[in-house]
């Protein structure tokens, strides 16, 4: 995942914020809206199963909701910087990208352990390339991620706590342009998240149903309903099998 608050902190032109801005725009939405497309098309088969397929699929479900939020963040707050700057300053700015950032790490790094375990276990079940490709993969990525964000994370509390703590201020005048800053600030965040949130439900709901569930042995059926009638105190003869 990119650290947007540290790539737009970085010494730039106004050509250069907007060619970035455009950049990661272009790259979460492809990469999300994949992502929530995976999920759509597993959604009723990880119903059905339950366990850790549909932990993974959930944990894919968030890290798309966090790309979407992304692409929903950016020009939000880089509209509000243009629009009202007299309000919307350098210090909410900062303060806007980096509460973002604090709200969605830790749902991203808890999300992207829970697949990295689930590729370990695969590979070690199936020790094929391309399995062990993708548990090393994920074992780098998340790893950067979580070195990126306790190496990061003074800083995002500090600009976020420099922006509320803006609100504080003995002078009147300023206090209001404050509390107007930190209001736009806090708007833009939970638009935002619920944009992400949104967007990506949208998908997953569109893609849903999209693939068959696989085909099991009649066996299959056969077995669970022997089990479920012995767990009801129901013995075999008395189980109805001409409807399964």
């Amino acid at each position: 995942m990119l650290n947007l608050p540290a790539i737009l902190a970085l010494p730039h032109t106004h050509e250069w914020q907007t060619g970035m801005m455009i950049l990661v725009v272009v790259l979460n939405v492809g990469i999300s809206w994949l992502n929530a497309g995976v999920c759509g098309r597993s959604w009723e088969e990880s119903k059905a199963c339950g366990g850790i397929i549909r932990l993974v699929v959930w944990c894919t479900a968030i890290q798309s909701a966090v790309g979407f939020s992304s692409v929903t963040a950016l020009p939000l707050i880089f509209l509000a910087h243009e629009y009202a700057p007299g309000y919307f300053t350098e210090i909410y700015f900062k303060g806007a990208l980096n509460l973002w950032y604090l709200t969605i790490i830790f749902p991203t790094i808890g999300a992207g352990l829970a697949i990295t375990i689930e590729s370990w276990v695969a590979a070690y079940r199936d020790a094929s390339l391309l399995r062990l490709s993708n548990a090393a993969w994920n074992t780098f990525a998340q790893v950067h991620n979580t070195a990126r964000a306790i190496d990061y994370m003074g800083g995002a509390f500090s600009a976020v706590r420099d922006a509320f703590g803006s609100a504080s201020n003995n002078d009147e005048d300023k206090d209001a342009i404050a509390i107007v800053g930190v209001t736009i600030m806090l708007t833009i965040v939970s638009l935002a998240l619920l944009g992400g949130c949104l967007i990506t439900a949208v998908i997953i709901r569109y893609y849903a149903g999209t693939v068959p569930l696989p085909e099991r042995d009649i066996s299959y059926f056969l077995a669970q309903r022997v089990e479920t009638g012995s767990r009801d105190g129901t013995t075999s003869s008395e189980i109805d099998y001409s409807s399964a």
